[in-house]
C-alpha cells in the first residue's frame, strides 16, 4: 500500500523573542518624532493646565509619571550630581501640590515649585529627545514595577510627606 500524505518534518524549536515590540520596532534607534511630539504635548498640556489652576488629577498623574520616567533615565545615566537633583526638586514640587489639594481641593502652585517643575521637564525633555526606544520603553516599564512593588511616595492627608533627597555615597 501506498502512502498518500507527506512525510513529516523534523520540529524545530523557534528561538524565543522576549521583546517582540522591540525587535520589530528597531529599539536601538532613538524615539521617532511623531511619538517624542506625542509624548511631550501630553506632558507639557498637562503641566500648562496645572499652571493655570484648571489641571486634574489626569494631569497630575501625566506629569509624576513623566518625573518618574525621567529619574529611572538619570539613574541609569548614572547622572547622580545634576540630574537626581532636578527631578527631586520637581517631584518634591508636585508632592507639594498633591499636599495643598487635600486641603484647598484646588491642584496649584506655591512659590518657586513651578520653576523646579520647569526645570525637571525641560530634563525630561532633552531625555526624551535623546534616548532609543528601548531605553525609553525599559525606564516606562521599571516605574510600573516600582509602583506595583510599593516602592511610591504615599501622599498623606494629614501632616507632611516624606520628600526626596540626594544622599551621598561615602
Amino acid at each position: 500500500m501506498g502512502r498518500t500524505s507527506k512525510p513529516r518534518k523534523p520540529f524545530k524549536r523557534r528561538p524565543v523573542q522576549t521583546d517582540a515590540v522591540m525587535f520589530l520596532m528597531n529599539g536601538d534607534e532613538p524615539l521617532d518624532a511623531s511619538l517624542r511630539m506625542t509624548i511631550l504635548t501630553t506632558v507639557h498640556a498637562s503641566a500648562a493646565s496645572l499652571a493655570r489652576g484648571s489641571g486634574d488629577k489626569e494631569s497630575w498623574n501625566v506629569i509624576v509619571n513623566a518625573l518618574n520616567i525621567a529619574l529611572v533615565l538619570s539613574e541609569d545615566a548614572g547622572n547622580n550630581a545634576l540630574g537626581l537633583e532636578v527631578v527631586y526638586a520637581g517631584q518634591n514640587a508636585m508632592i507639594a501640590v498633591a499636599e495643598r489639594f487635600h486641603r484647598t481641593e484646588r491642584l496649584v502652585f506655591a512659590g518657586g515649585e513651578l520653576q523646579a517643575l520647569n526645570s525637571a521637564l525641560a530634563l525630561f525633555e532633552q531625555m526624551v529627545d535623546t534616548v532609543t526606544k528601548r531605553q525609553y520603553t525599559r525606564a516606562a516599564g521599571e516605574t510600573v514595577r516600582r509602583k506595583n512593588a510599593g516602592d511610591v511616595v504615599r501622599i498623606r492627608k494629614e501632616g507632611t510627606t516624606k520628600r526626596f533627597e540626594l544622599v551621598e555615597v561615602a
